[in-house]
């Protein structure tokens, strides 16, 4: 299997001069801004939601309500298996969150039997981690869905004023933060740069993505970012991914964080030269607006401990790389033949549903 290697490292050490020269200058230049002619992302997403029975996170709870009897949980955690084991990792989860919330009922109604099941659950290591990847997804989805907790800045971010910031917090520490940009390409040409996670730099220089082997239906990568000549700055992560369509017709790919969770899949320790932040989650959602518009909203949570940076520092630094990111997608995403994304299509049935999505939508 292959891990984080020196040529990994170099690779991404290539881009760091050009990153922090590009990045470290950058203001908040939201303060001064209008939004001019542009329309908010938000209001286009909500236009859209309206008029598409877009999901929602009632649609999610709706799918993950407790199972019928939980005397058969062992049956039904087996069958969560079969699906992981089967390509199906997105629906074992959904499944396996069933779980979760029939263990919260029997709990609120001083049922014990919860403790059979929770007993069942931690002696098996591999039902242990699908339960731990069960509850990172659920907070993935809440981080997308529901509307709680979330503080909306008013003015739009990024370097071309285009697109809108929001945060959750807890006092004073910066949790979820979420971004929404409205892109002028085709679905594909965009899904394409993020779901191709190991092309990342092509696009995202100063962040080289390595593809590890899958472990028990799992699929996992390494990461490397280089955004500074400060060591702190610098990351290396272990994150398991996740790509799936929802019924509305958008798709998610998911990179959610194995840092502190390396025996689960037997990685090895990450290099001590970068800091090793808690990445809870960092997800894409593309919704396909028309033919050849896209709506992209992206999500991510993660500790950096980064311990002298105050809360106003992480919420700007949050905001300008979040932001960028999508301006950096809008910008590199412009051609898929002649590129290395091309051989991608045929090879990942992925593009193939969205293809099927597509006609779905707009051939009627």
């Amino acid at each position: 299997m292959e891990y984080l290697n020196f040529s990994t490292i170099t690779a991404s050490l290539i881009g760091a001069g050009t990153a922090y020269a590009f990045l470290k200058n950058k203001t908040n230049s939201s303060n001064n801004n209008s939004c001019g002619s542009i329309e908010f992302p938000t209001n286009v997403l909500n236009r859209w939601n309206n008029l598409n029975n877009g999901y929602s996170w009632e649609m999610f709870l709706e799918e993950i309500k407790e199972i019928p009897d939980p005397s058969k949980f062992k049956s039904h955690i087996d069958n969560c298996l079969l699906l992981k084991q089967s390509g199906n990792h997105y629906e074992s989860l959904v499944q396996f969150i069933k779980i979760l919330t029939t263990i919260e009922k029997l709990k609120s109604n001083k049922n014990l039997y919860y403790i059979t099941i929770n007993d069942y659950i931690n002696e098996n290591k591999e039902i242990s981690v699908l339960m731990k990847e069960s509850i990172q997804l659920k907070d993935l989805m809440n981080a997308f869905f529901s509307e709680d907790g979330w503080i909306n800045e008013k003015e739009l971010a990024g370097d071309d004023e285009s697109v809108t910031y929001s945060y959750r917090r807890n006092g004073r520490q910066l949790k979820a933060r979420k971004f929404i940009k409205v892109i002028d390409k085709p679905i594909k040409n965009v899904l394409l740069r993020v779901e191709e996670l190991q092309l990342f730099n092509t696009w995202k220089w100063y962040q080289n993505v390595t593809r590890l082997d899958d472990y028990k239906g799992t699929k996992l990568v390494s990461v490397i970012s280089v955004l500074s000549r400060f060591i702190l700055f610098n990351r290396a992560a272990y994150c398991w991914t996740l790509s799936y369509t929802l019924p509305d017709g958008s798709v998610i790919v998911a990179a959610n964080g194995a840092n502190n969770r390396q025996s689960d899949y037997e990685l090895p320790p990450l290099p001590k030269q970068f800091s090793h932040p808690d990445i809870f989650f960092h997800a894409w959602r593309f919704i396909p607006l028309s033919p050849t518009k896209t709506i992209v909203v992206s999500v991510m949570e993660s500790d950096p401990k980064i311990w002298f940076l105050p809360f106003e520092g992480f919420l700007a630094q949050g905001r300008i790389f979040g932001a960028r990111e999508l301006v950096l997608l809008d910008q590199h995403s412009t051609y898929i033949k002649g590129t290395e994304y091309e051989d991608c299509l045929e090879k990942n049935p992925l593009y193939k549903k969205v293809d099927k999505i597509l006609f779905e939508k707009f051939n009627k």
